[in-house]
């Protein structure tokens, strides 16, 4: 019996390597900042990429809420990668509590927007943040990240510029 669970054992852990070099080949290696694109809004941002975060969360300054038909839409401000300002109207997904780095909670709008991450591809839930303090305009969070990606923290740029 012993060396029957012994061999089960053994069996087992033989596999695991095997497995887990599977699992790596299916992911797409990526650093610390990449390039994402929003297709519908027309948007490229150098994004510091933030597995930290739950959210991935977007740059909007002077964020108002809109009715619209009785739905729920903000009106925000954004920046392009070069920098110009950009209007934008988007429906609410939903609303949520976020703490920074600090502890300060703040209240933000989310909406649902379809995000290029490479030549990867994904509907996903955005914060609204004013940003401006911060070098990137994008942060990609947990949300975009979970089960395709690997992040190597010593380089930037691996999908390409």
């Amino acid at each position: 019996m012993k060396v029957s669970l012994l061999f089960l054992c053994l069996f087992f852990l033989g596999q695991i390597p095997e497995a887990q070099s599977q699992l790596l080949k299916e992911k797409i290696l990526i650093g610390r900042i990449e390039w994402v694109q929003i297709p519908d809004l027309q948007i490229k941002h150098r994004a510091r990429i933030d597995t930290g975060a739950k959210t991935s969360s977007l740059h909007a300054v002077n964020i108002e809420e809109v009715d619209q038909r009785g739905e729920l839409f903000v009106k925000f401000q954004t920046v392009d990668d070069e920098g110009k300002i950009v209007e934008l109207v988007r429906k609410v997904d939903t609303t949520q509590k976020v703490s920074n780095t600090a502890g300060f909670v703040s209240k933000r709008y989310v909406i649902k927007e379809k995000i290029k991450l490479g030549k990867f591809e994904k509907e996903i839930l955005i914060n609204l943040n004013d940003r401006s303090k911060m070098e990137y305009k994008f942060l990609v969070g947990r949300n975009l990240l979970l089960g395709r990606f690997i992040v190597d923290v010593a380089r930037s740029h691996v999908l390409g510029d």
